[in-house]
């Protein structure tokens, strides 16, 4: 198995799980409640310094600690509700790879079967990626240029890290019902076993959508240009458009997900992709000398 056929693969997939979702609308549902319900707590936690609670500020104009408590519990929040709908979102894929004809139910249900670990993962995660985040912007508001290089180079090793070791956290999770210590030990460990997929799936889900954002922003400048003064027709449509196509990439990244999970698991490509003529890969096995 070479390097090539190891990103040909990844290439394939990534293809391969973005034609599903479009040919499977409803899994962009789960990405639409994730965003509604995620802007609803942002906007929640937003309220009351919009407001101008005296609770929200000091005399000086900073956060108090109890709005900051505050805020941290949205942001927890905001990350337990995209950890449920991806769970979702991947528990339904797993079906629809592996065969079945799932609906919408069946990925919620077996999400809400999952929820104290979601709830415990999402709160995990988010504090990682809070912490990575109050990094970068240390290193960003570093008065040193060699502090706020080795904060970024720290934060990007940090982030990247993470990124692998959780990769397959919720497939672990919600499909194999672990806990999140094993759950991220056998995430680690199929993560190694497929990197080169992985990476490269999601390059090509990210290339995919790149392009098509850029068609899309082409067409909107046409439109406005052409309309004149009811351009904002062409806006209009331009930015459902480019939410579509958002929503669209989110839900085939989830979708790849599941299908380098089934991968890594048997060793050949999921059902669905087998039967839209992508031929099985097997893992090689290990000659002893």
């Amino acid at each position: 198995m070479g390097f090539f056929d190891t990103i040909g693969r990844g290439w394939k997939m990534s293809k391969l799980s973005m034609s599903v979702v479009r040919k499977d609308g409803e899994l962009m549902v789960y990405v639409l409640l994730s965003g509604i319900l995620s802007v609803g707590a942002m906007v929640a936690v937003g309220i009351p310094q919009a407001l101008e609670q005296s609770w929200t500020t000091t005399s000086s104009g900073e956060m108090t600690p109890a709005y900051m408590a505050f805020v941290f519990s949205g942001y927890m929040m905001v990350s337990i509700i995209v950890t449920f709908w991806n769970s979702a979102l991947i528990a339904n894929a797993h079906i629809r790879l592996s065969g079945g004809d799932p609906s919408f139910g069946d990925g919620f249900s077996a999400a809400f079967k999952r929820i104290h670990i979601i709830i415990i993962w999402g709160i995990i995660a988010g504090t990682v990626g809070l912490l990575l985040k109050m990094l970068s912007n240390a290193g960003k508001n570093s008065r040193s240029g060699g502090g706020a290089a080795l904060a970024m180079v720290i934060q990007i090793i940090g982030a990247a890290i993470w990124w692998m070791l959780t990769f397959f956290m919720i497939p672990h999770m919600v499909i194999e019902g672990k806990g999140i210590g094993d759950s991220m030990r056998s995430s680690k460990k199929m993560f190694f076993k497929t990197w080169g997929e992985n990476i490269s799936s999601g390059l090509g889900i990210g290339l995919i959508t790149f392009l098509f954002g850029a068609i899309i922003v082409v067409a909107t400048i046409v439109m406005v240009t052409v309309l004149g003064s009811m351009g904002y027709i062409g806006l209009i449509i331009g930015g459902l458009a480019i939410a579509v196509l958002i929503m669209w990439s989110s839900a085939a990244e989830q979708v790849a997900v599941a299908a380098l999970y089934i991968y890594s698991k048997t060793g050949k490509m999921p059902q669905l992709y087998q039967e839209m003529g992508v031929k099985e890969y097997t893992f090689p096995t290990k000659t002893t000398a």
